[in-house]
């Protein structure tokens, strides 16, 4: 008997999470593309957002003329204030020279999924891909503006201000209850 609620149990735990398991992921919404020179050919940059702000999460797609197929490549992110440095990807280990992957929602491409640039100013991604015809090397710079939103320090005093409030009110109330312990005790 325990068995055969057992079985109905599993079955109905395959029945309810297959529809999640296999749904496919939402296809990326590319907004703008650049181009540029890539040894004989070009390489197209696409974004999911446009202007690039800094702080603010989007995808990049890189597809060289004829495609990603038996190719590799290379992505160093330059910053602003000229230093090579990792964008934060999961499973990079901080390597400013990062190895070109799929992108997870574009399979057609290379891409960084969900990435933000932290810092405001203009940024070089230096390219070098390895193809049948050699290494081909290009930069792409971008321009990542102001941070959206308001400063960071006025995003963190109103967010605090409940919180010191609520600790304002929950120090009077221990205060209140510690005299009353203290006069109880003197009586």
């Amino acid at each position: 008997m325990k068995r055969l609620r057992l079985a109905i149990c599993v079955a109905i735990l395959v029945v309810l999470t297959a529809p999640a398991a296999s749904a496919q992921p939402e296809p990326l919404t590319i907004v703008h593309s650049e181009r540029i020179p890539l040894g004989t050919g070009t390489l197209t940059a696409s974004f999911t957002d446009w202007p690039v702000k800094a702080g603010r999460s989007l995808d990049f797609t890189f597809e060289p003329t004829g495609g990603i197929e038996g190719r590799t490549g290379t992505i160093r992110a330059i910053t602003p204030s000229g230093e090579a440095r990792a964008l934060g990807i999961v499973g990079l280990d901080g390597d400013p020279d990062m190895r070109l992957q799929r992108h997870p929602r574009a399979r057609h491409a290379w891409g960084l999924d969900v990435v933000a640039l932290p810092e405001e100013g203009l940024w070089h991604f230096e390219f070098a891909v390895n193809g049948p015809d050699g290494t081909a090397r290009a930069t792409l710079p971008i321009t990542a503006g102001p941070m959206p939103g308001p400063p960071a320090g006025l995003s963190w005093a109103v967010g605090m201000t409940p919180w010191a409030v609520a600790l304002v009110v929950l120090g009077r109330g221990w205060l209140r209850v510690r005299r009353k312990a203290v006069l109880g005790w003197n009586d």
